[in-house]
């Protein structure tokens, strides 16, 4: 009963227009930021060690700029997951694929792709990839071919929630194969390794589950542990690679950008492929320092 009102609410707020949406994130912000304190602590302590040479009063704007970008962020995601089929979601143009040309060819010159993505941006948007070009030139994605890998929530009806919200514009949402459990995705790729497939990794998080040989990187001025399972399997199956740049070119408009690591992993090696991924998402939170998640303790193993 719970999770049917839950559900129904989400898809009644859902319902309303994305400018609404928007009128209602700048009090979600406020309330973020200002008096239940979401985080601060850490949003702050990340911010201070990320920009050294920013002043106390360039981080304080900077940390407000987050917490409208973060609101921004939810009130997206529950209007996504009211968009039930494409049309609204490709009506609204809210995400765009800038160089669709470059994924197909990597697509078409390898066994398979992976894609390395970070909370930047909105990544609950990523479910509604087959919809976000706006050229002449095809798009090799379709739902058959598309995966995207999830940590599973400790709560089972959120975690249902959140599937249910992130599948929402595709044509055949419950025959969806490529919602990935992380736990699964290893295996789901060797048994599909003869297929051509777009796999898509969120990979700054702290490494879910534990292991003796993560690889160790400098991000943001910081030692941490790096998931590589990703790039790994890419070299095991000589997939293509690229970093998945996601800005905000403005309020209600994202610009996906897809830059290639390397045309085949067989050449590249999995710590060398993730330093470079780190390199891009490091060039992409310089150049907008208040779009990343920085709620999330991805040093906690290092701290500064």
């Amino acid at each position: 009963m719970k999770k049917f009102v839950v559900k129904s609410l989400m898809r009644l707020m859902g319902s309303m227009p994305l400018r609404l949406h928007y009128c209602f994130a700048g009090l979600l912000a406020f309330l973020a930021s200002r008096v239940f304190r979401y985080r601060v602590g850490i949003v702050e302590k990340n911010l201070a060690a990320s920009f050294p040479g920013r002043d106390a009063r360039e981080l304080k704007r900077i940390k407000y700029q987050f917490y409208r970008h973060f609101a921004d962020i939810i009130v997206e995601t529950v209007w996504f997951g009211a968009c039930r089929g494409p049309k609204r979601l490709r009506n609204a143009r809210l995400v765009e694929i800038s160089n669709v040309e470059v994924l197909n060819r990597m697509y078409e010159n390898a066994p398979s792709v992976m894609v390395l993505m970070s909370h930047a941006g909105n990544w609950e948007l990523i479910g509604g990839m087959a919809s976000y070009n706006y050229t002449d030139e095809p798009s090799c994605f379709t739902e058959q071919n598309f995966s995207v890998v999830y940590l599973k929530q400790k709560n089972r009806m959120w975690d249902e929630i959140l599937r249910d919200n992130r599948t929402a514009p595709l044509i055949d949402p419950k025959g969806f194969p490529g919602y990935l459990e992380a736990r699964q995705a290893m295996r789901y790729v060797f048994e599909h390794q003869n297929e051509k497939k777009i796999y898509n990794f969120i990979t700054d998080q702290h490494p879910y589950f534990r292991a003796k040989d993560f690889l160790k990187v400098t991000f943001m001025h910081r030692e941490c542990e790096s998931m590589r399972g990703a790039a790994e399997l890419a070299c095991r199956f000589g997939m293509a690679v690229c970093y998945l740049s996601m800005p905000v070119e403005s309020r209600g408009h994202y610009k996906l950008t897809y830059v290639p690591i390397c045309e085949s992993a067989t050449v590249m090696p999995a710590d060398e492929v993730m330093r470079r991924y780190y390199e891009l998402l490091e060039s992409d939170i310089e150049a907008q320092p208040w779009n990343y998640l920085w709620t999330h303790n991805r040093w906690k193993k290092f701290p500064k």
